[in-house]
């Protein structure tokens, strides 16, 4: 029975993250959920209006020091990471760190989030947890970096287009729009309904703190190094992600759709959390993903040009399921284990 806590479980990845716990712990056991921190006095029962929620104690940040779980979760902002998972992971316990702090090893913390990392050394250790192209855990992994939600929803949809050789590296143009829950549970003028609604608002145009993140899973995973054109743009919806991805195929590779197909068939065959397929009209709409751990991809070839539409739950596979997987692969389970059962 592995003890597993919770650290930030006020915002709202922390808090999906708490429901899928308690489900996992009630459905799949092997777990339990002891302890959830967050500031001012949080009670996850009230939060969440589940029960179930009774038996996680809740605490505060200067009860960590004592925490002796198992597996930790981290759902906290990235300078609170950089302080809380070097303790945790050097002391033995195996974390899972939802923000952006351990994620990049060839790219500048300075630059792309605006903060100089503070520890080094475990971030040359963290494993980068993208299912299901990671793997199995290793017996000596104390930390993963679980990726961003942009991220996951583009490296899924290219990976196996550029590790088959199908898909050119020139060119490539990702249009990403995600709901409002992407950018935090927090006070900012720019997410005021009044600001968003009606909307659909670029922000942090080429420089987006995913655009090193992809560039680094593409290379990692798929073997080529890519350069292309990223938008990213705030919808008035509060979940989801669908990204828009436009390249070119291979002309003595890509005769048919077929091709395509078959490549998506191949990579995702033994990983049950992905649809795939031509149904762009139903495979790429925000609701049918909405509350579920999936990633639908769904395409269109026309001429040698290939439209690529991804769409995922940002707090979901995006952010808290992505984790529960992360957490299976430590346990030795199937990545969809206690996911598939609350679709």
């Amino acid at each position: 029975m592995q003890k597993v806590s919770l650290v930030g479980a006020r915002g709202y990845t922390g808090l999906e993250t708490a429901k899928l716990l308690l489900t996992y712990e009630r459905r799949r056991g092997g777990i339990r959920f002891e302890r959830a921190y967050a500031s001012g006095g949080f009670r996850l029962s009230a939060e969440l209006l589940d029960s179930r929620a009774e038996d996680v104690r809740c605490g505060n940040e200067e009860e960590l020091l004592g925490d002796n779980s198992d597996i930790v979760f981290l759902a906290t902002p990235v300078e609170v990471s950089l302080r809380w998972a070097p303790i945790f992971a050097a002391r033995g316990q195996r974390v899972i760190d939802l923000s952006g702090a351990f994620r990049l090893k060839r790219n500048s913390y300075e630059e792309w989030y605006g903060v100089k990392h503070s520890s080094p050394e475990w971030l040359a250790a963290a494993e980068y947890g993208l299912c299901p192209f990671v793997g199995p855990a290793k017996v000596s992994t104390r930390l993963i970096a679980n990726p961003g939600c942009y991220a996951t929803a583009i490296s899924m949809a290219l990976i196996p287009l550029l590790r088959a050789g199908i898909v050119s590296t020139d060119h490539l143009v990702i249009d990403a729009k995600s709901g409002t829950t992407g950018a935090g549970r927090k006070a900012s003028e720019t997410l005021l309904f009044s600001e968003v609604d009606e909307e659909c608002l670029p922000y942090r145009t080429g420089k987006h703190q995913h655009w090193p993140e992809i560039q680094e899973a593409v290379f990692d995973h798929a073997g080529v190094e890519i350069d292309f054109h990223f938008a990213t743009h705030l919808l008035p919806v509060k979940t989801g992600i669908v990204a828009s991805i436009y390249a070119a195929t291979i002309t003595s590779k890509v005769h048919s759709i077929r091709e395509i197909e078959d490549v998506y068939h191949e990579a995702f065959r033994n990983y049950p959390l992905v649809r795939s397929g031509r149904q762009i009209s139903r495979l790429a709409r925000l609701q049918n993903v909405r509350g579920t751990p999936f990633v639908h991809l769904s395409y269109e070839w026309i001429a040698g040009k290939l439209y690529l539409f991804s769409c995922i739950d940002n707090l979901m596979k995006g952010a808290a399921s992505q984790a529960i997987e992360n957490m299976n692969r430590l346990l030795d389970r199937a990545p969809g284990e206690g996911l598939i059962e609350i679709v």
